[in-house]
């Protein structure tokens, strides 16, 4: 009796995670219940007496008007005390630094699983502000530069395998293939850092910049974002220069170790 309690009891918190990176996968737009229920493999009755369940905990929320599902706050809140976000903490000041001297937004990204989740953002005080990713949200690793940042460095099998996960979700971004995201990260190998201009966003031009620690492993990334008018070929040179300063300065290469991601 006891071992089949556990088994249920062990069963509801892997539907209960199923859901929550259903909803993740989703967070930018909002999901459906139905939508929801069928990524997580569950009934619609089941998924929605659990959902209501996270909802009451604050770790999902529900628009009231369009009925679909977001990530909560209490979630974010607990993922502030995980390991990985003391990056957050150690690169604030550098991407404030950043965002005062260019009068851009700047982004503080990291990967978890196939995903890139933004964890942090400064906007700069330049008039008209571009705002590519809310602080939580989640994409498919290579969207984005300072998504690809994150990837394009790794070692090729690494990076392929990502690429294969992702494949059917690249569609939805500009009707971009993998085969787009390969010829980006090959040149951005040879630059040393990312530029998309008005790819993955039109009108937008943005430096990915990869941060490495001492093992010379990528344990995050930061994205400076403006309009294309204000990102010619020197100003980008000149703004990749800064980000790689500011973050020597910051002590970030001096990270010992790399925080543990799913692959």
């Amino acid at each position: 009796m006891e071992s089949s309690r556990n088994r249920k009891g062990a069963q509801s918190i892997q539907r209960a995670i199923s859901l929550l990176r259903a909803v993740a996968r989703h967070n930018e737009k909002g999901a459906a219940l139905s939508k929801i229920a069928a990524e997580a493999g569950l009934h619609v009755a089941t998924a929605h007496r659990m959902l209501s369940a996270l909802v009451q905990e604050g770790l999902v929320t529900q628009d009231p008007i369009s009925k679909l599902y977001y990530l909560g706050i209490e979630l974010f809140l607990l993922g502030g005390a995980a390991q990985q976000f003391t990056i957050r903490n150690q690169l604030r000041s550098a991407l404030e630094r950043i965002a005062g001297e260019t009068g851009d937004t700047v982004f503080l990204l990291i990967r978890s699983g196939n995903d890139v989740l933004c964890i942090d953002r400064v906007e700069g005080k330049f008039p008209i502000r571009t705002i590519m990713i809310d602080i939580g949200a989640r994409r498919p690793l290579g969207i984005g530069a300072g998504s690809l940042a994150l990837i394009a460095f790794l070692p090729d099998d690494q990076f392929q395998a990502i690429l294969s996960a992702n494949a059917s979700r690249y569609a939805q971004y500009q009707n971009l293939t993998a085969e787009d995201i390969r010829k980006l990260a090959a040149i951005s190998r040879k630059q040393g850092y990312v530029v998309s201009e008005g790819l993955f966003h039109e009108g937008v031009t943005s430096l990915g910049v990869p941060i490495f620690n001492r093992q010379k492993k990528v344990i995050a990334a930061i994205t400076v974002s403006s309009i294309s008018q204000r990102m010619d070929g020197k100003r980008c040179q000149e703004i990749v220069q800064m980000v790689r300063k500011v973050t020597r300065l910051e002590g970030t290469t001096s990270l010992r170790k790399t925080p543990k991601q799913k692959n």
